[in-house]
């Protein structure tokens, strides 16, 4: 099941496995130029030397504010130790702490990450039920990625049964923020009539907004109801312009070869 969700642009899942870290030992009192400024002074601050490539003193001014409950500051310390490139070693534990205390505090970008460090089990034990949750807080927050992957969620039944009248309200949620995959789904679904009404005209109204952002499963999808006339008069000429924009712009082989021979068919 972790294959369904290779399409995020994110690090975690394409990130080596790091060595397992040792365990942490207490940190001792520190005496910081940084504790004297507020916990959002002390974040710009450190953003500031981290722009300089100052890095040891921005890491002292980002977690003298991360310590005191600053959500940015947490999430960006997080992210230092899950890529490993500013300075800090590789260690997701330690992006998974960070990122969480962030994600307790609704920072959008921590709770885009927290859940799948969950679901491929990064710095914590794998659980698909705390990466729902996550999804859940996320999508709650009007997060467009997190509604459509909590759609995928319920639509494959991961962590919960399969419910595709669920999963479509999510991928309504995504789709009015413009997540060309929900489009996609939508018209799927409205097409086999599976958890929303069958409709062949509603299914081109989807596909034809997948296709507008570029998605070449919806292209191909699009190019199948203009050669088989459903939901839209039958045009072949738009049906290969379709086809060889899936062609063209997709980098999913099946996708490539399902629009190529389709249009060896029309030839």
């Amino acid at each position: 099941m972790r294959t369904i969700l290779i399409c995020l642009p994110l690090l975690i899942a394409a990130c080596a496995s790091a060595p397992e870290p040792k365990p942490e030992q207490p940190a001792p009192p520190r005496e910081s130029a940084a504790d004297e400024l507020t916990p959002g002074e002390a974040w710009k601050e450190g953003l500031r030397l981290r722009d300089a490539n100052e890095l040891e003193k921005a890491y002292e001014y980002l977690l003298s504010a991360a310590d005191r409950g600053n959500r940015e500051a947490q999430f960006e310390i997080g992210l230092w130790f899950m890529t490993g490139d500013r300075g800090l070693p590789e260690d997701f534990k330690q992006a998974a702490k960070w990122i969480e205390k962030a994600a307790q505090q609704a920072q959008p970008d921590a709770l885009t990450y927290i859940w799948q460090l969950y679901f491929y089990g990064r710095g914590v034990p794998q659980n698909d039920a705390r990466a729902m949750k996550w999804l859940e807080r996320g999508a709650g927050a009007g997060l467009p990625m997190s509604a459509y992957y909590l759609g995928l969620f319920h639509y494959e039944g991961i962590a919960t049964s399969v419910d595709h009248t669920q999963a479509a309200v999510w991928f309504q949620d995504a789709a009015a923020q413009g997540v060309p995959g929900a489009c996609y789904y939508l018209g799927v679904m409205s097409l086999d009539g599976d958890g929303v009404e069958q409709s062949n005209e509603d299914a081109a109204y989807w596909f034809e907004r997948g296709a507008a952002r570029e998605h070449p499963a919806s292209m191909l999808a699009l190019g199948d109801l203009y050669r088989d006339g459903l939901g839209v008069e039958q045009d072949t000429a738009k049906a290969k312009a379709w086809y060889r924009k899936a062609v063209g712009q997709s980098e999913d082989t099946e996708v490539q070869a399902a629009a190529s021979a389709r249009l060896k068919e029309l030839e």
